[in-house]
């Protein structure tokens, strides 16, 4: 689980750096890098048990905003839908709990 951890980690980081910086192949998918970390992520992860669920049900509708917009065009989210994936992604890396007793 750590690998997948770090995999997704790295995903997006190399998607926010090719946003600046042209990369080859990154820079030209940055936007669908972010959703596979996200979705690398969300598969490995749980959120806490003793967390509200608020941050699962925000990221997921953002999620599902920022990849609308990309096909539809929404006001402003069509023309942020990196950033607003971005936000998602940092959603809920920040609200999983990463230490767990018997995951190391």
């Amino acid at each position: 689980m750590f690998f997948v951890r770090l995999l997704s980690l790295v995903t997006a980081i190399a998607a926010i750096v090719g946003l600046f910086v042209e990369i080859p192949i990154v820079s030209n998918f940055a936007f669908w890098l972010m959703v596979g970390a996200y979705l690398l992520w969300i598969g490995i992860n749980r959120m806490g048990e003793k967390r509200i669920k608020w941050q699962l049900i925000l990221s997921i509708a953002l999620t599902t905003t920022a990849i609308v917009g990309i096909f539809a065009e929404i006001p402003i989210v069509s023309d942020y839908a990196f950033w607003v994936m971005t936000a998602a992604y940092l959603i809920i890396v920040a609200s999983t709990d990463i230490v767990r007793t018997g995951d190391q």
